[in-house]
């Protein structure tokens, strides 16, 4: 009998990041099975610039299935970005093993969004389960103010450039935070958490 969406499939890594940022891309590019999506049509207006960015909007959790390189199965969640929805995105994260926090690289406003993104996930879980990717950078050296905004808050976390529309990108980013589920606490302070 084939296992329906809902089955224990062990791990759970979550997608959170901005509207736009490329998590349900990352999840359909490396997912096995299909996976549940919860896209709708946007009327969302990008505040600054006044215009639709994409034409739809994950409004709730959206789960497939990837396969660790151990062979394990791993249950993705996407979740939305917009900050109508953050209490589906907040469901999602203390339940998860790790969470990949997608940020965009190629912006003015880039590392102060990183800031405020990382202030907003570290209130829901601790620093030891989370991986920051960046995606649009042009080159390696863009990822250094990242790295260093990151590492203010918690030097722990892993930074690395993911871009979510290439399979063997999003392969790195999962293998990242699926080496982070592995990870046994060290301390009681951080069994705690």
């Amino acid at each position: 009998m084939q296992e329906v969406v809902g089955a224990d499939l062990g791990p759970q890594i979550s997608f959170v990041g901005p509207f736009g940022v490329g998590k349900t891309t990352a999840a359909l590019k490396v997912c096995t099975s299909n996976v549940l999506t919860t896209e709708v049509t946007s009327s969302y207006t990008h505040p600054t610039i006044g215009k639709h960015l994409k034409p739809t909007t994950t409004v709730g959790l959206e789960i497939g299935e990837w396969v660790a390189p151990d062979g394990r199965r791993v249950c993705i969640v996407g979740t939305p970005g917009q900050k109508r929805f953050d209490m589906v995105r907040r469901s999602a994260m203390p339940r998860s093993n790790a969470v990949v926090l997608w940020l965009f690289g190629a912006h003015t406003l880039a590392v102060e969004d990183a800031g405020q993104w990382l202030e907003s996930v570290l209130k829901e879980i601790p620093a030891r389960k989370l991986v920051v990717a960046v995606t649009r950078l042009a080159d390696e050296a863009e990822l250094e103010p990242f790295v260093e905004a990151v590492h203010e808050q918690d030097d722990s976390i892993p930074v690395i450039a993911g871009d979510p529309r290439d399979v063997d990108s999003v392969n790195e980013v999962l293998e990242a935070a699926f080496a982070l589920c592995q990870r046994r606490p060290s301390s009681r302070k951080e069994l705690a958490q």
